[in-house]
């Protein structure tokens, strides 16, 4: 009697599991920094500085946000190397570090007031900051 036997699944090589591993931790990574676009907040901080580097009493009043929301805001952006900060006496200056994560916010904003009615004001508004960057 010939008995045919099963074949063997076939085995993912380490190699494999590893790629995929470290595909999973790349794309985390990409989720926590587009993240931190999801938050007008940020936004309004990132163009506050996006020319030039300010303290954070000037933020505070370019963006009409408390100080203490930006002051959390900015320490997210810092903790993911968004931006950099210097002290001056009792003074906190914030400045961007990632050109990269100004482009992204650029383009998107570009695009989204693409979409919108040339009519409405928030259209010039993101063309304009679009065009300062």
């Amino acid at each position: 009697m010939n008995v045919k036997s099963k074949p063997e699944p076939k085995r993912s090589s380490g190699r494999a599991r590893r790629a995929g591993d470290d595909l999973e931790r790349v794309f985390a990574s990409v989720a926590r920094y587009f993240s931190l676009l999801s938050d007008p907040t940020r936004l309004k901080i990132l163009h506050s500085i996006c020319q030039s580097e300010q303290s954070v009493t000037a933020i505070v009043a370019r963006t009409g946000a408390t100080q203490t929301t930006v002051s959390r805001h900015l320490g997210l952006l810092y903790q993911a190397g968004v931006v950099s900060r210097r002290r001056e006496r009792r003074r906190v200056h914030y400045r961007v570090s990632d050109p990269v994560f100004v482009d992204i916010c650029r383009s998107v904003c570009v695009q989204i007031a693409g979409g919108i009615d040339e009519r409405a004001p928030l259209r010039n508004e993101l063309l304009e900051f679009a065009a300062q960057h």
